[in-house]
């Protein structure tokens, strides 16, 4: 489902980009967007608890390179 905008950040380089907040899998969690620097999708929504998101989101960018 598609939400509106979000901020992400890409975990490889840092940028920090706007874009496209869909949702993963019917959960809570953000689809990772490809990075507009350097193409990567280890991307994660940027916010103030990112820290704690960071073990599932690494669980999602895992099923992605299956």
């Amino acid at each position: 489902m598609l939400r509106g905008k979000k901020t992400f950040k890409c975990d490889n380089c840092g940028h920090t980009f706007e874009a496209l907040d869909i949702e993963w899998q019917a959960t809570a969690y953000s689809q990772p967007m490809p990075c507009p620097k350097c193409g990567s999708r280890h991307t994660m929504p940027k916010s103030l608890l990112s820290f704690m998101e960071k073990g599932a989101y690494r669980k999602i960018w895992e099923q992605m390179e299956k």
